[in-house]
């Protein structure tokens, strides 16, 4: 016979076991966060915070369940309590995992770089710390990150879940001593008050330490680090030993707030929270001084506002909103949504689906709460109702991570790592540049083969790239004199993949660089290859601008005719090539960063084109087109993968572009 449902305030429902809709609703709220956080959606780049809700959560339910069975038994089953964990987090967290190594090609290969080291960490719980020793930035938006790179914050969570327990087990065994020698009962008061001033210390000592470590320069650390992190959680857990008393009473929908004043502060609380946690979501874009204003704690007590009354208080109008159908059944598969929509989102791109914005956003969540719904119905909930007779759970649980992460090693071996640097001035390069030859005007050109063609090269890391992985090209000779980060633009600052940057010195030199090589060199033909750095965003005569832009047109015409000038000083023939297309990163919403738009370089190679046109001497090579044939941006050409990363080619490539470029350059 099935228990008699039990009242909740006015108009409201809830069967025994059922739990807490308004939980769910927050779960639900948190995950939507980071959904529109990840997807781009306008006005809320905060959305990372959605994670500290969920933290917040955790800490407040752990918390409540373990005092609670403390309450009963006077200790804590450490060993039950981690089979209930690993239960409902490991299983999806593995099957996710493995298909992400088995899909591995579908993501970047800047991505996946260092896959099997962040398969092996999530296993075991311990990306966060594999992500900071890899000084991850989470909030680059440069290279693609890594696809398993979400899971940082299951690793936090599951460190707390094995440690927090421990510390309760020493708070009872140490009361229950005391209590002993003084020869009364232990008070589970007592634990509660030890248990929030340990809680609360620890918040208060893991946001100073945030405070405290955040740098400019050293953000990942304090991001994804436990200790800077657990200030969440620890709210949680305060918030828990502090309000709840009957926490069974909770989850069947007792009635436990009955006078009138506690009733009104349990409505009251969670609109301030609400507003709080929405307002930092708009707010917030992750910056360090963020950090060390105490973000992070802010919105952990923010969050608990809203967790802590609307639990005690169920049929309160925020409870009740938190209680719609909608929020509850999303909030109900949100662990497989957070766990499945990083890598879907990255597979889900703008170049592979033709989306962007509102579209791509919808795409992806579709595609998201439905492998989430498989999940929870195929996974999740079979495991979560399993009870084997005679399997040893939490052996059974480590012998799957062990498992998982052998056949990861197997299927990764060491050295899945890209073959090549990945230059840009998004990264250090400063071991990438080609070295400084030193140059003496007098000394007389190398000596050559008869007949050989000397070509001397000069551009930035598209042609520096060709040069390190050309084959050999018999009867024409390259002197490579490339350098990063560089083309012709000069001054600065400018933007690139979203972020601002400082030119660096050596680009601004190029002239008399230039004019020193040429000189020295005394090419037959000159090799120039630019472009990249001609269509982004720069900051010219004290306003940003761009090619397209009359003003800027100029300037660029002024500077490309005077590299023309120098390279062709000797009598050299010149050939240039066009800028091709690029893909080097989509903004979160799938959409092109500025540089990476097409008309850009379209802008930029008419103004090639129309400059070089009165100069006989030189020949414009279509570089662009020999990548994108079909006159937009393409992976692959021939079956041969062009990039590897949206904008250097690859040494397949290099070796398929060789005869091509060096007819070009033999041709008188």
């Amino acid at each position: 016979m099935s228990a008699a449902p039990i009242r909740v305030g006015p108009r409201r429902y809830v069967s025994p076991g059922q739990g807490i809709p308004a939980l769910d609703g927050i779960r639900a709220i948190a995950v939507a966060l980071v959904l529109a956080d990840h997807g781009g959606i306008p006005g809320l780049s905060g959305g990372f915070l959605g994670v500290d809700v969920f933290f917040v959560l955790s800490g407040f339910l752990i918390t409540s369940l373990l005092l609670d069975e403390i309450g009963r038994t006077r200790r804590v089953g450490l060993k039950s309590f981690w089979i209930r964990r690993a239960r409902r987090l490991l299983p999806a967290l593995v099957v996710m995992v493995l298909t992400v190594v088995a899909a591995r090609d579908l993501f970047a290969p800047e991505s996946t770089a260092s896959l099997r080291d962040d398969a092996v960490a999530t296993f075991f719980w311990m990306s966060n710390w594999m992500f900071v020793h890899q000084q991850t930035d989470y909030f680059s938006q440069g290279a693609p990150p890594s696809p398993l790179q979400h899971t940082w914050s299951l690793g936090v969570e599951e460190q707390y879940y094995l440690l927090w327990p421990l510390i309760l087990a020493a708070v009872v065994a140490g009361l229950a001593a005391l209590a002993y020698r003084r020869g009364v009962a232990l008070s589970i008061r007592t634990v509660r008050v030890v248990v929030f001033v340990v809680a609360a210390a620890g918040a208060v000592a893991s946001a100073v330490a945030a405070a405290m470590m955040t740098a400019d320069g050293a953000l990942n650390r304090v991001y994804f680090g436990t200790d800077t992190r657990v200030q969440a959680l620890l709210v949680g857990a305060a918030a828990a030993a502090l309000v709840v008393r009957d926490w069974r009473g909770l989850s069947a929908g007792l009635v436990i707030l009955r006078s009138r004043w506690s009733r009104w502060l349990a409505w009251s609380l969670p609109v301030v929270g609400l507003v709080v946690v929405v307002m930092a979501a708009h707010a917030a874009t992750g910056q360090a001084d963020e950090f060390r204003h105490g973000l992070l704690f802010v919105v952990a007590v923010a969050a608990v506002l809203v967790i802590a009354p609307v639990a005690l208080e169920q049929s309160g109008p925020v409870a009740r909103m938190l209680s719609m159908a909608p929020l509850v059944g999303l909030g109900a598969i949100s662990y497989g949504v957070y766990l499945w929509h990083w890598p879907i989102f990255l597979v889900l791109n703008g170049e592979r689906t033709g989306n962007s914005g509102w579209q791509l956003f919808a795409l992806r969540c579709a595609a998201t709460v439905a492998v989430a719904t498989v999940s929870w119905w195929l996974i999740e909930q079979p495991v979560r109702q399993w009870r084997p007779a005679f399997v040893p759970m939490l052996p059974l649980a480590a012998a799957t991570a062990a498992t998982a992460a052998v056949v990861t090693m197997t299927v990764l071996p060491a050295g899945i790592a890209l073959q090549q640097p990945k230059p840009g001035p998004l990264v250090d390069s400063a071991a990438l540049i080609a070295p400084e030859v030193p140059v003496a005007v007098s000394a007389p050109a190398r000596p050559r083969a008869p007949g050989d063609v000397r070509v001397a090269v000069f551009g930035d890391s598209i042609a520096w790239t060709m040069m390190r992985y050309l084959p050999p090209t018999p009867g024409v000779d390259f002197a490579d004199f490339t350098t990063i980060g560089c083309g012709i633009a000069r001054g600065g600052p400018y933007e690139y993949v979203g972020q601002e940057l400082v030119q660096k010195p050596e680009c601004d030199a190029w002239p008399s660089r230039w004019t020193q090589r040429i000189g020295y060199e005394r090419p037959d033909v000159v090799l120039l290859t630019i472009g990249r750095w001609e269509v982004v965003d720069r900051m010219n005569e004290g306003r940003w601008t761009h090619v397209g832009e009359p003003g800027y047109d100029g300037y660029l015409r002024g500077e490309l005719n005077r590299a023309l000038d120098i390279l062709g000083s000797t009598g050299a023939r010149i050939v240039v090539t066009t800028e091709p297309y690029n893909r080097r990163a989509e903004k979160a919403d799938g959409s092109l960063y500025p540089e990476d738009q097409p008309k850009r370089v379209d802008n930029w190679n008419a103004l090639l084109r129309s400059v070089t046109a009165a100069r006989k001497n030189v020949t414009v090579l279509d570089l662009n087109r020999k990548l994108s044939p079909n006159g937009y941006y393409q992976t692959k050409v021939d079956g041969i993968r062009m990039r590897s990363d949206g904008v250097h080619p690859t040494p397949e490539a290099v070796e398929w572009l060789t005869p091509w470029l060096v007819d070009a350059l033999k041709t008188r």
